[in-house]
């Protein structure tokens, strides 16, 4: 497995538990935002940090990272309906490790400051880190 297995399957997780359940169009990094007022989130997944932890042989490798996702609503749905979309970001990852590749999302996923609005929308960010080991 590789960085860009683990990246792929934290965007898998996102998707299967956090976008398709709320319909959330995802945009992923520098992608074309929609013009409209149309639920969303931006998503971005790195590899922040990243440690050798066998020399020789198959070489194995710890890394951290993270999933930053930016949720924007209709601002007239509401502080409470943004509330709760970020708290399915939350339940999607609290605690959970998935194999193939191994992703531990640990420390717990948080909140990331305040709602903001602009004209049309409401925003609220919502950071996931997590923890992966895999071989090279």
């Amino acid at each position: 497995m590789s960085q860009a297995a683990a990246i792929e399957a934290v965007r898998a997780r996102f998707i299967a538990q956090v976008a398709t359940p709320n319909s959330l169009v995802v945009i992923y990094d520098n992608g074309p935002v929609p013009a409209t007022t149309t639920p969303r989130a931006v998503v971005t997944v790195s590899i922040d940090d990243e440690q050798q932890l066998t020399m020789g042989g198959a070489r194995k490798f710890r890394a951290t990272g993270s999933l930053e996702a930016q949720l924007y609503i209709p601002r007239e749905r509401g502080d409470a309906a943004l509330l709760a979309l970020a708290q399915d970001v939350l339940d999607a990852f609290q605690g959970v490790t998935t194999n193939s590749p191994l992703v531990r999302y640990t420390p717990p996923p948080s909140l990331v400051g305040a709602v903001d609005y602009d004209d049309a929308m409401a925003r609220r960010t919502v950071r996931v880190p997590f923890l992966t080991d895999f071989t090279a």
